[in-house]
């Protein structure tokens, strides 16, 4: 009787672990390795960042779906682009000196946009 009550309580808890990620594991692992995303989720939830690079090598950064475009746009405004418009995914900026830069964005969950930001924007 001991024993059962101390194999019962993990063994539940395995199986709600396991049962989420049946269910969720199409959403979770959309992007590969889910923890970069989960680190980026942490930091614009628990600090006043609205944009996240998730990972040093890579262009991929990330933003709270409300208002992350304008997050978006005054990125690129400190980096002297100015928007110029939209085309389905992507979103086109020009910079002072002439150069044209596409970043897109694309949605990972109802509550996060991935945007992929080229390296040539310093």
């Amino acid at each position: 009787m001991f024993v059962r009550k101390y194999i019962f309580l993990p063994l539940l808890i395995f199986l709600i672990i396991g049962l989420f990620l049946f269910c969720y594991a199409p959403v979770i692992f959309q992007e590969g390795n889910p923890w970069p995303q989960i680190k980026g989720i942490l930091q614009l939830s628990f600090t006043n960042n609205n944009l996240v690079q998730l990972s040093s090598g890579e262009n991929t950064y990330m933003t709270k779906s409300q208002n992350g475009l304008e997050v978006i746009k005054s990125y690129m405004k400190n980096r002297e682009y100015d928007f110029i418009e939209q085309m389905g995914s992507g979103y086109i900026f020009k910079s002072t000196s002439g150069e044209t830069v596409i970043i897109t964005d694309k949605q990972y969950s109802r509550f996060y946009l991935l945007w992929n930001i080229p390296k040539i924007v310093k």
